[in-house]
C-alpha cells in the first residue's frame, strides 16, 4: 500500500495570505456597513430593523468564527491600519470581541475605540 499523501494547496502560502486578507478586508468593510445601518436603526427606534441587522452581523461572526485561527491575523491588521478613534474599528472591534474575546489584541483594540463605537458594540 502506498503512503499517504497529503494534497497540495491549491494556492501558494503566499497568495492564500493575500487572499485572506483581501476577502476579511472586504467582509470588515460590510460589517461596517451593517454597523453603520444598526446605528441608525436604534436611533430611530426601528426594532424590526435592528433585529434584521443583528441577525446579519451575527452571520458575519459565524461565517469568520469557522477560520478564526487563519483570519485573526488579517482582522488584527486590518484594525491597526486605523487610527484610534476611527468609526471603522466598529468591524473589527465586534468581529474580534465575538469571536476571540480572550485574545490579546481584543483588549487592545477595545481600549482604542471611540466612545460612539463602544455604544454600538454594547448595543449590537
Amino acid at each position: 500500500m502506498p503512503p499517504a499523501r497529503h494534497p497540495t494547496p491549491a494556492f501558494p502560502t503566499a497568495v492564500s495570505r493575500e487572499w485572506r486578507h483581501d476577502l476579511v478586508t472586504r467582509q470588515l468593510d460590510d460589517v461596517n456597513v451593517l454597523g453603520e445601518a444598526l446605528a441608525a436603526a436604534l436611533n430611530d427606534r426601528d426594532d424590526a430593523r435592528a433585529a434584521t441587522l443583528r441577525a446579519s452581523l451575527e452571520r458575519f461572526v459565524l461565517a469568520m468564527s469557522w477560520s478564526r485561527d487563519k483570519l485573526l491575523p488579517a482582522i488584527i491588521a486590518y484594525a491597526n491600519g486605523l487610527p484610534a478613534l476611527d468609526e471603522d474599528l466598529f468591524a473589527p472591534a465586534f468581529i474580534l470581541n465575538s469571536i476571540a474575546p480572550d485574545h490579546p489584541e481584543t483588549a487592545a483594540l477595545l481600549s482604542k475605540v471611540s466612545h460612539d463605537v463602544r455604544d454600538l458594540l454594547a448595543r449590537a
